[in-house]
């Protein structure tokens, strides 16, 4: 009995070392960004990629550097800046090169309206990025998933406490920019030519869209970063 017990402990065991390991790395509920930069441009930026798919992290001296980690398609690449940037002042085209991969960011002074702007990654063509700014005690969640229904495609966005930013888009339809609000578990919002709403549970979103021509479907996403 006890050598049974013994060898169906260790299958047990066994199992959910398996489980744990296929579920990936655990995600951090932890903000990055540091509170003196939370009314500056320096700091974090979360978001997204469309042109494939993929997650965006910008660290503007939040740790002394200026950094990017792109995370596409199962493939990191790290991209870094020659340029300076100054605190409480604004950005205009900050360059981040990887080889010969490279895109620009501007943001405010405070940190306003950060814009990913000239993307030219190999490879991804038209490709689109939306970032929001990271608070030291607001964290931002980025979500990678599809659309399907009428029409289907790719469906990333980046929630920061009550907003929505994102796009969504396939090759045949194009991109088209997502923008909404998230109050408690609720999520609504637009995009040209339509609209979706939805819910959230644990680090899953899910819900339904709706367009101007009548068409429409479900959609849902996997919290990524």
């Amino acid at each position: 009995m006890k050598k049974l017990f013994f060898i169906l402990f260790v299958g047990v065991f066994t199992f959910s070392c398996s489980s744990d390991d296929s579920s990936g790395p655990a995600l951090s509920d932890t903000p990055q960004a540091k509170v003196e930069f939370d009314n500056s441009n320096f700091g974090i930026y979360k978001g997204v990629f469309i042109g494939s798919s993929g997650t965006v992290l910008i660290n503007i001296n939040n740790d002394g550097f200026l950094e990017a980690i792109l995370k596409i398609g199962g493939s990191t690449s790290i991209y870094t800046s020659t340029e300076t940037a100054t605190l409480n002042s604004a950005m205009a085209g900050l360059t981040f090169t990887n080889g010969s991969n490279s895109f620009d960011f501007s943001v405010t002074a405070n940190g306003g309206d950060p814009t990913v702007s000239n993307i030219s990654i190999s490879g991804h063509p038209n490709a689109t990025i939306k970032v929001l700014k990271e608070f030291h005690n607001v964290l931002a969640k980025v979500y990678l998933g599809s659309y399907s229904g009428d029409d289907s495609g790719t469906f990333n966005v980046v929630i920061v406490d009550d907003v929505i930013n994102g796009c969504a888009g396939s090759s045949e339809s194009g991109t088209v920019n997502v923008n909404g609000s998230y109050i408690g578990t609720s999520l609504t919002g637009t995009f040209e030519g339509g609209g979706f709403s939805g819910t959230s549970s644990g680090n899953r979103i899910s819900g339904s869209w709706v367009n101007d021509l009548g068409e429409s479907g479900s959609w849902s996403g996997t919290r990524k970063l």
